[in-house]
């Protein structure tokens, strides 16, 4: 009787001490499941606490996945007109209904301006009054977001500013470093790899760097949740996207110190980026634009990091798409490629001249000689009819 009253006692006692559904997976998980032991675990409290550890686990995973996903948003009429036109026509409409543009129509139509354009035209279209106001505005806009403004659009609109002269960023510290201080200050599931890199890397091409050396805190913050979890999320970037990615986290390593050399201080985080980048790109260097890869691997050659093996995989794209790549863009190759001692040159195709011999296949013998005929010399003729004797 004692041994079964102790039993009795025991399971009452683990059955007050249980946590509900709504203590374990909050108050979401309390209204849309609830756990139930199956097998094993109905009996054993180890096997029990093991699916409840798997199932908590779960449903906390989910959650954030939900947030990244973006609502999609109906575009309004002149939001469609400003993404379907032109630079030129774009900063037409700018000029006649751009004091009543929306915040996501002034970054839609600056960015129209920015992708659709060469430089040359930006500089020119940054002349006209109403784009440099354009300008300004979406400069306030990155210092202060409107309240429910998606990341995505913030970082959209630091791109383009990044695109156009540097008079029309203004101080990159106070516009693009302010949405880059923003996104540091999120939970890492609000704000997709993209938008990430598209920020940081619109940050790095504000002169000389010194931008986001000033930022480079925020670099190590996001390079941190890129490489968690194996680089789960190196995946999640687009090929522009990653080729950016490195290249912010290149220009915010460099060290300058008055009387100085110009130093590269990578952290180690750095190192594993770089790592599952190249595995990425090695898998899928043929569907990625050869301008890309020629960015790619100036990239390698400012952090100082020789990669053979992705090196050897770029080179027959590079060297068969030269024709797509200019001037400096080639140059920069070869320079690279020289440094780290890599021959830049195409694919080898083995002996061409080699022949297998198989089972019936011989070698045709040569022709036979032809004949010559009776073979005739030259006999010496004597310079004289008998032996000539001297006197002595």
């Amino acid at each position: 009787r004692s041994g079964a009253a102790g039993c009795k006692l025991y399971w009452k006692a683990s059955r007050d001490m249980k946590r509900t559904a709504g203590e374990a997976f909050g108050a979401a998980g309390a209204t849309s499941a609830v756990f139930q032991p199956q097998g094993a675990a109905m009996f054993d409290p180890k096997a029990y606490f093991a699916q409840w550890q798997q199932a908590a686990t779960a449903q906390v995973a989910a959650t954030p996945a939900a947030s990244v996903t973006p609502t999609p948003v109906e575009k309004t009429e002149i939001q469609q007109q400003v993404e379907t036109v032109s630079a030129v026509r774009c900063a037409a409409i700018v000029k006649e209904k751009g004091q009543n543009f929306t915040p996501i129509v002034a970054i839609e139509a600056l960015c129209t301006m920015g992708t659709k354009s060469s430089f040359k035209l930006r500089e020119d279209l940054f002349k006209q009054p109403q784009v440099k106001s354009l300008c300004k505005r979406v400069q306030e806009i990155l210092k202060k977001p409107p309240p429910g403004l998606d990341m995505e659009i913030i970082s959209r609109g630091a791109e383009a500013l990044a695109k156009f002269p540097d008079e029309a960023r203004g101080d990159p510290g106070s516009t693009i470093g302010a949405a880059a201080v923003n996104l540091s200050t999120l939970s890492t599931s609000s704000w997709t790899a993209d938008s990430a890199s598209r920020i940081l890397w619109s940050l790095a091409k504000c002169g000389k760097g010194e931008a986001i050396q000033a930022q480079k805190h925020v670099v190590s913050v996001v390079v941190k949740e890129l490489v968690r979890d194996k680089g789960r999320r190196v995946n999640e970037l687009s090929h522009e996207g990653l080729v950016h990615m490195l290249y912010a986290v290149a220009k915010s390593r460099v060290h300058n110190r008055v009387g100085d050399l110009q130093t590269v201080h990578t952290e180690e985080g750095d190192q594993t980026l770089f790592a599952y980048a190249s595995a990425r790109v090695i898998k899928e260097v043929e569907q990625i634009d050869v301008a890309l890869l020629a960015e790619l691997v100036w990239i390698h050659h400012e952090v100082g990091i020789k990669d053979e093996k992705l090196f050897k995989a770029m080179c027959p794209q590079i060297v068969s798409k030269a024709p797509e790549l200019r001037e400096d863009q080639m140059g920069r190759c070869i320079k690279a490629y020289t440094r780290f001692m890599i021959p830049l040159k195409e694919q080898a195709q083995g002996f061409r001249t080699m022949a297998v011999v198989q089972k019936g296949d011989f070698i045709r013998p040569s022709d036979k000689p032809k004949p010559m005929g009776k073979k005739t010399f030259d006999k010496p003729q004597a310079l004289f009819p008998k032996p000539q004797l001297f006197a002595k």
